[in-house]
């Protein structure tokens, strides 16, 4: 009598509860109602001396959430939060490596102003890096008045980076010129409040759209197994 295999298992999807996508997408949305929150807390905190460094970890820990919520909202919003993430690694990347080309640069010329110029123009290039993460990881949630405010916020930050290079080489040569670099210098520092108020508006505002049911779009029919987006 001759040997008969058994017969092939057969493997069926896994089926998921009505409700367990539901579930995941009112999470995911509510993950992005508390990294906007914490986005503006920290946008608004980031530019005052001394509380920077807090105000920029409030922040991170918000982006965080975003991507980490990022799907509900569709697909360009998926994609602008990581290009988001890009630009605030390659503008970190270019701040760091940057300063120590700075550095290098000064111990080897011993030249004070032109390497103080030199500072500035790297923190400029990557503060405009940066800077287009900020703009990005809400972009997709914003309406036109969002976009004004957030290009405007990014705009007015470079202006305020090139004032910065241009004053810098004041504040190394003698006492009078110092004082007077050292103080446009804080004047300009306060006026970092402009963009990060208008920051921490755009976000505010692509949080209450969220709020008020406009964003994310309704739930689509998803097949067996995978995410309804």
């Amino acid at each position: 009598m001759g040997y008969s295999p058994p017969p092939a298992q057969q493997y069926y999807p896994y089926q998921y509860p009505a409700n367990y996508w539901e579930v995941v997408r009112a999470n995911k949305i509510n993950n992005t109602q508390t990294g906007l929150l914490l986005l503006v807390i920290g946008v608004l905190i980031a530019w005052i001396p001394f509380a920077g460094f807090v105000g920029g970890i409030v922040g991170f820990i918000g982006g965080i959430l975003v991507l980490v919520g990022r799907e509900p909202f569709g697909s360009d919003h998926v994609r602008n939060t990581t290009l988001a993430l890009i630009f605030f690694v390659v503008g970190i990347a270019v701040t760091i490596f940057g300063s120590f080309y700075a550095v290098a640069y000064s111990v080897a010329s011993g030249l004070g102003v032109s390497t103080v110029s030199l500072f500035g123009i790297v923190f400029v290039i990557g503060g405009a890096i940066f800077g287009l993460s900020e703009v990005l990881i809400t972009y997709s949630l914003q309406s036109s008045h969002g976009h004004t405010l957030l290009w405007t916020a990014y705009g007015i930050s470079i202006f305020l980076g090139v004032v910065n290079v241009f004053l810098l080489p004041f504040g190394s040569g003698g006492f009078w010129p110092f004082y007077f670099g050292i103080g446009v210098l804080l004047f300009t520092g306060f006026l970092a409040a402009i963009p990060a108020a208008l920051y921490g508006t755009a976000f505010y505002l692509a949080r209450e759209r969220i709020v008020r049911h406009e964003i994310p779009p309704p739930m689509t029919q998803q097949q067996p197994g995978k995410p309804p987006w």
